[in-house]
């Protein structure tokens, strides 16, 4: 169950088991737990570590959505279809919209001009 502080309740099954568990110990709210567990998960691959780092970052309030998603760009530059990061992308853009941050003019194409 996703508490407030959460991006989305249930952690991605893109995850190897144990960064699913640091996913769901965020969407609990036990962020010194979560902490833990990714200080002591070097042997997980590099890019999901950073991805779970901006999750709990956000979820902390140290990092705004916009600039996490920015970051999550980034992934999806380089791989397109990289799993966890359009999972936490969709997260974060859900979250930012759910707060009122997130702008119409940005998230549309503009209409289709007129001519008169």
């Amino acid at each position: 169950m996703a508490t407030q502080n959460s991006t989305t309740p249930g952690a991605p099954l893109t995850l190897p088991p144990q960064l699913r568990g640091v996913a769901q110990l965020i969407d609990a709210g036990r962020f010194g737990e979560a902490r833990e567990r990714l200080d002591q998960s070097f042997d997980q691959p590099a890019d999901l570590l950073q991805l779970m780092r901006l999750k709990l970052s956000v979820a902390e309030h140290l990092l705004d959505p916009s600039s996490a998603l920015e970051s999550v760009l980034t992934f999806l530059m380089a791989d397109p279809q990289h799993p966890t990061a359009l999972e936490l992308y969709r997260e974060l853009s859900m979250l930012q919209y759910s707060s009122g941050h997130s702008s119409f003019s940005h998230s549309h194409p503009p209409p289709p001009l007129r001519t008169r």
